[in-house]
């Protein structure tokens, strides 16, 4: 279902943006900083109208918030994103993440867990393509052993590529820092840390 949403999303917004282009309505314009660049399928990118875009990105990381008490690699988190972008300046995302997966509890059960985390992400561009990104997550988890909600800081660098005249393929690569909190599902106080990896997308709204 969260990969349905995620193709829904895409889908939709690539539609309204299309819609919003042909109606020719006269909006705000902000010119590409980047120039004129060329994608794969020979559709250049065009001067923005709005930077507004929505977008969506699947998270794979090792370590805290990835399951097994952090231990091997996995699925972080499904997240749709909106936010406002200036390419080759900065950007500021909100996004939505969730995902679930197991822990083993002091008698060594397994049991499910469903995170979900709400995340301001800030990027500034270093050069062309390339960016580094912070962020700030509120994340939640929910068991039958309890809730917890925590608080979560990352920084990394990333890049995005044009591959339609609205649309962005992006990859990001973090060091995330989990806050200590009491984890009902361990009955102790945690913290840790991750390395995550984000693929995603973002179609610009004009």
């Amino acid at each position: 279902m969260a990969i349905a949403l995620v193709l829904a999303l895409v889908g939709v917004s690539s539609s309204f943006a299309q819609r919003s282009h042909s109606t020719g309505r006269d909006l705000p314009t902000a010119s590409n900083p980047l120039g004129p660049t060329t994608a794969s399928n020979g559709a250049g990118m065009m001067s923005m109208q709005l930077p507004l875009f929505l977008g969506g990105a699947f998270g794979l990381g090792s370590g805290a918030g990835v399951g097994d008490n952090g231990h091997g690699v996995g699925l972080c988190q499904i997240k749709p994103m909106l936010g406002v972008w200036l390419p080759g300046y900065a950007f500021l995302r909100l996004g939505y993440g969730f995902t679930s997966y197991e822990e083993k509890d002091d008698n060594d059960k397994k049991i499910e867990v469903e995170n979900s985390n709400f995340s301001v992400e800030l990027g500034s561009h270093l050069f062309s393509e390339f960016y580094v990104i912070g962020s700030y997550s509120r994340a939640n988890a929910l068991s039958e052993n309890g809730d917890v909600s925590w608080n979560e800081w990352s920084l990394g660098i990333g890049s995005f590529w044009p591959v339609f005249s609205r649309t962005f393929l992006m990859f990001e690569i973090g060091h995330y820092w989990v806050r200590e909190h009491y984890d009902p599902f361990v009955d102790k106080k945690v913290s840790g840390r991750r390395f995550q990896m984000n693929f995603g997308f973002v179609v610009f709204v004009y």
